[in-house]
């Protein structure tokens, strides 16, 4: 039987900048970024994986990618063993990467729209009911971002940080949703 390490996953979806953009530009780290997220995994773990999902890549380059993800900060060394008189390094992620290939973003609302409309309102003053009610918070929350835009003359910084307290939100709130939905059917 196969032992697995769990650990408490990332609630952050990533933070774009273009450094990161450059770093996600290549598929073979998105799809590295994607098993490290289910699952810590060592260098030859991701090898067997990537090959298997029909990547044909070297493992020096698969070290490259490694790198370039560790040195972003997206994934992290979980443990070392040492097996066989070699060490060994297994990775975690650091972030939650929602991607999929070809994702079909306009036909899923549209496919949607019935379901988007039904829990917009219920959505909207759940978030309006907690932005009055909290107003120390949203306060703080804005005043993180105390200059405009140059350009736009908007608080950019200030919606980019209730954008993601709600994403982490959402995302933990889910998670256990589905824990316990899980657990349930178990």
């Amino acid at each position: 039987m196969e032992k697995t390490i769990v650990h408490e996953r990332p609630l952050v979806t990533i933070m774009m900048n273009e450094n990161i953009a450059k770093v996600l530009s290549d598929p073979h780290r998105l799809k590295i970024l994607d098993f490290l997220y289910h699952r810590n995994r060592s260098t030859k773990d991701l090898f067997d994986l990537l090959k298997r999902a029909k990547f044909n890549i070297a493992m020096t380059t698969l070290r490259h990618h490694i790198t370039i993800l560790k040195k972003n900060g997206l994934i992290s060394v979980y443990k070392t063993e040492e097996v066989k008189g070699t060490l060994v390094k297994y990775y975690k992620a650091n972030v939650k990467m929602l991607a999929y290939e070809n994702f079909p973003f306009v036909s899923l609302v549209r496919d949607n729209m019935e379901i988007i409309d039904l829990l917009y309102p219920k959505f909207y003053k759940a978030i309006k009911k907690i932005m009055i009610n909290e107003k120390d918070l949203m306060a703080t929350i804005s005043s993180e971002s105390k200059s405009r835009c140059k350009i736009c003359k908007t608080f950019h910084y200030a919606e980019f940080l209730i954008f993601m307290i709600l994403n982490m939100i959402i995302t933990k709130v889910l998670r256990k949703l589905l824990k316990s939905k899980t657990n349930a059917v178990v």
